[in-house]
């Protein structure tokens, strides 16, 4: 069945400009379709509003776009306010810990399930290492580790946010100092074993210093919103016939 927008059938050519853009959704050619219909009825409410005309058509919805939903609320100096005490953490800079670990690297060929158990067995070691658990985990690291820093007994010097992947990065910071992190931590570079020695917790920006940037992420989401809302009703007057629910029937 054809699909017809506002009395408008798609073609084919339609459809085919959209799927360069969907490549990589699972079903390209169905989201191809959805977003021929979507432009279709944003470009007839814009011929509706008598909008001048634009060099393209993704220019034209733009302009439309920024027609409706000009007047989008913008957040208060309280909603930012209540925003920022809900995560102070998102806030928090300067926040370090000194770390040592032991790699149990995954290669190619490296029998995984082998691996993890050798690595679990490790730590199980040095859990129960009781007051010689520095020593033992130096002299493991030493010789056993895959990182360049088993040489130095897997010392890492200081880190701070952002400076190792993160489910190394949560580990890291979920530690309370001076403790083996309990668990193994699975990176994309293998099994790890983590000491935190030190933390240093760095301090939790003041409310002045980010409130701007707080107001120009509400305000960026609150605009998303708005459009949103407006396409959804924009799809709701359209008289389509052949597509619903982003499905063509």
């Amino acid at each position: 069945m054809a699909i017809t927008v506002n009395g408008t059938e798609l073609t084919d050519q339609d459809i085919e400009r959209e799927l360069a853009g969907e490549a990589e959704t699972p079903d390209a050619h169905q989201a191809a379709l959805t977003a021929a219909v979507l432009r279709r009825v944003l470009l007839d409410e814009a011929a509706d509003l008598d909008l001048a005309s634009a060099a393209s058509d993704e220019q034209l919805i733009e302009a439309l776009l920024e027609h409706q939903i000009a007047g989008a609320a913008a957040p208060t100096h309280e909603e930012c306010k209540r925003h920022y005490l809900a995560d102070q953490e998102r806030w928090r800079v300067n926040e370090r810990a000194r770390v040592s670990h032991i790699l149990f690297q995954v290669t190619d060929r490296v029998d995984l399930a082998a691996l993890r158990k050798r690595a679990q067995q490790t730590l199980d070691a040095l859990l129960g290492a009781g007051a010689d658990i520095e020593l033992r985990f130096v002299d493991a690291a030493r010789t056993l580790s895959n990182c360049p820093s088993g040489r130095d007994g897997g010392a890492l010097g200081e880190i701070g946010r952002g400076d190792t992947v993160a489910e190394f990065e949560r580990a890291v910071f979920a530690a309370p100092a001076g403790t083996l992190c309990p668990a193994l931590v699975e990176t994309e570079f293998g099994f790890h074993i983590v000491r935190v020695h030190e933390k240093s917790p760095g301090r939790i920006l003041p409310f002045e210093q980010v409130e701007l940037r707080i107001r120009e992420a509400m305000s960026l989401a609150l605009r998303d919103l708005a459009e949103q809302r407006y396409v959804t009703e924009a799809v709701a007057r359209a008289d389509i016939k052949g597509w619903k629910d982003g499905k063509a029937i």
